[in-house]
């Protein structure tokens, strides 16, 4: 599967001819999530989408090859969306919790509600789960980095377990208990993970 940066390239490629408008793009983004929290994966439909964006569904097959595509697209702008800017030399746990305040961003709302529909999917859909897992090892070499300056010695199958357990936690109580979570839980939260990283790197 080709990476999701140059899927949304080839996606940009195929409207070539008029230009692209950007408010319409995240209208048809923030309607996909929309209809994916409130029918599921199964519901995600080019007709529902473009009856609440307001937009044919021309315009979508204009963007989008396939339901697929609209789903990588999705997750990969919106990552964009909320990606946190930090300067050069923030120290390691920051960047967790810069990344933390970002995911927890991600999926406030609807766009939960949207992330575990697609979780509840993947085992009944192979493609969907390879766009996922795509998108994960890209989005967690942001923790790694982190991960590797706080615990050097680490391995790769220690980070990835760590990654899944605070990922998880957030998931959890941002988009399943929906409740708020303020700072100080957010850096309990990271702690947790900086401990558990550094203890699975001595075992």
């Amino acid at each position: 599967m080709p990476d999701v940066s140059q899927q949304t390239s080839h996606e940009q490629e195929r409207g070539r001819g008029r230009p692209r408008d950007p408010r319409k793009d995240a209208a048809i983004r923030d309607a996909a999530w929309d209809v994916l929290a409130d029918r599921g994966y199964e519901g995600l439909t080019f007709e529902a989408v473009a009856e609440l964006a307001g937009c044919s569904r021309t315009t979508l097959y204009r963007r989008f090859a396939s339901k697929s595509a609209l789903i990588a697209t999705m997750l990969y702008e919106t990552s964009r969306e909320v990606e946190p800017h930090l300067p050069e030399g923030t120290p390691p746990k920051a960047v967790l919790l810069g990344h933390v305040d970002a995911f927890i961003t991600y999926v406030s709302g609807k766009r939960g509600r949207g992330i575990v529909s697609l979780t509840e999917a993947i085992s009944r859909s192979p493609e969907l789960r390879e766009i996922t897992q795509m998108h994960k090892r890209q989005e967690r070499e942001h923790y790694y980095t982190a991960f590797r300056a706080l615990a050097p010695d680490v391995s790769e199958d220690h980070m990835a377990f760590v990654f899944d357990t605070l990922v998880g936690m957030v998931l959890h109580h941002t988009a399943t208990d929906v409740r708020d979570l303020p700072s100080d839980k957010r850096e309990a939260l990271v702690d947790s993970a900086i401990f558990l990283l550094r203890w699975t790197a001595q075992v």
